[in-house]
């Protein structure tokens, strides 16, 4: 970091309500700090393996859903007149974001909660706590005030 409390900051975005939730943060955030904002989409096709017709289906389906997750992204850079870049990727959620983070020097890691109960973030994992285990960076998880209490 230079003089600025952030220089880089990287959010998470999947289209949902909780990615916008922590859109909105790191957007103001990076308006406070003159922050560069990086929006990152990360699908995870690990366990789809289709002939190379059904590949450029589903090539043209991520293209869509990233395009679509990142409007939410540009409408709200532009209001706040925020610099921002886009990053599409494809792997695990958490790593990706993780590394990416690290390609770009980010000074802080912004993703959304999904509300999961203890239980299914036991089962399944969570996202956000991948990132926070794993990043080298500050990590801030932004919950919905709108998510079921555990």
């Amino acid at each position: 970091m230079t003089g600025n409390l952030y220089n880089t900051i990287i959010v998470g975005t999947d289209g949902t309500e909780y990615a916008k939730k922590a859109i909105n943060m790191a957007v103001g955030l990076a308006k406070l700090t003159d922050a560069k904002l990086h929006a990152v989409y990360v699908s995870d096709v690990s366990n789809i393996t289709p002939t190379s017709v059904e590949w450029e289906m589903v090539a043209e389906n991520i293209k869509l859903e990233s395009e679509a997750a990142f409007e939410f992204v540009r409408e709200r850079a532009a209001a706040e007149n925020v610099n921002f870049e886009t990053a599409s990727l494809s792997g695990a959620a958490a790593q990706e974001l993780v590394q990416y983070a690290n390609q770009v020097n980010a000074d802080l890691i912004v993703v959304g909660a999904t509300g999961k109960k203890a239980f299914e973030r036991l089962i399944l994992g969570s996202v956000s706590e991948k990132v926070i285990r794993n990043a080298k960076q500050p990590v801030l998880v932004v919950r919905s005030e709108n998510v079921e209490n555990e």
